[in-house]
């Protein structure tokens, strides 16, 4: 199932959020958000898998990514207005109580989970993490901005494979994945352009709010020490935006049972969650949390 939720802006105006649903609506929730440049169609194969071992997953297109509408104002690309949509889009699928929703953050909505986790009376129930720290080195930083910025256009969806697949092996892999994968991968990262041609599927201007505040205003060790629920951390072993040591910090932090690190050793940043090994380890965890 597919949904759009119209909301207002801080700058006023209407716009559109779209959303995916796998599972009944009875069934616990799993909530799910991309990193920054991603989508909700980053998590098909986390949203089959788990709805047919009894969960329901949602998973939410932040404005200017996926089929959102984009901002008109891309100051408006900013944490305050991302939690106030992801706010709403929780209230529009029944998840506003505390403890209504389990949440799969990679990235990016790995530091929005954070800020939801560490707040009184969250939502959130059990975290996961995908790939990401309450602290992240300016070198990754700053090559992710340059990446945005990139100008990049195709004739067909096949064209981009080859270029993703140089990522391979260095910091910023996803991982092997099989012919359809990739094909399913490019599809989502990409969108079609009136003129036929292929362009990301993220508007650009999201760039200079990360520039300029990539993790928000407000220091994320402070969250991490308040957040009391399980929580799943998954590190791509080839990672260097989430180090082995920012890791070791979070769970000296969580001298507890409570905090899980799991490596995926043939990934980098981020691990894409499309392989049936990968999202073992979330059901797994789920199971035993």
């Amino acid at each position: 199932m597919e949904m759009k939720r119209i909301i207002t802006t801080a700058s006023g105006f209407d716009y559109s959020l779209h959303y995916k649903i796998w599972g009944s609506e009875n069934l616990q929730t799993i909530v799910c958000l991309a990193g920054l440049t991603g989508n909700s169609g980053d998590f098909k194969y986390v949203g089959e898998y788990l709805a047919e071992r009894g969960y329901r997953v949602a998973a939410l297109d932040l404005a200017g990514r996926g089929e959102s509408d984009k901002f008109n104002n891309y100051n408006d690309y900013n944490f305050e207005q991302y939690i106030h949509d992801i706010t709403l889009f929780l209230k529009d699928i029944g998840c506003d109580e505390p403890q209504s929703c389990d949440w799969l953050g990679v990235s990016l909505g790995g530091l929005l989970g954070f800020r939801l986790a560490g707040t009184q009376n969250s939502p959130v129930r059990r975290l996961m993490l995908s790939d990401i720290g309450p602290e992240v080195p300016q070198f990754d930083l700053d090559f992710i901005a340059k990446v945005i910025k990139m100008d990049v256009v195709y004739d067909a969806p096949e064209q981009a494979i080859p270029f993703m697949k140089l990522a391979l092996g260095t910091p910023y892999s996803r991982g092997q994945l099989n012919d359809e994968q990739w094909l399913y991968f490019a599809n989502v990262y990409l969108k079609q352009r009136a003129d036929g041609k292929y362009i990301r599927n993220y508007d650009p201007d999201i760039v200079h709010v990360f520039e300029k505040e990539p993790l928000g205003a407000n220091g994320l060790w402070e969250y991490w020490e308040r957040i009391t629920q399980p929580t799943l951390s998954l590190r791509g072993g080839l990672s260097t935006l989430f180090p082995v040591k920012i890791a070791e910090q979070m769970k000296a932090r969580k001298p507890n049972d409570k905090y899980t690190i799991t490596t995926l050793d043939d990934s980098g940043h981020v691990p894409s969650l499309y392989r049936e090994d990968q999202v073992e380890v979330l059901y797994r965890w789920l199971m035993e949390n």
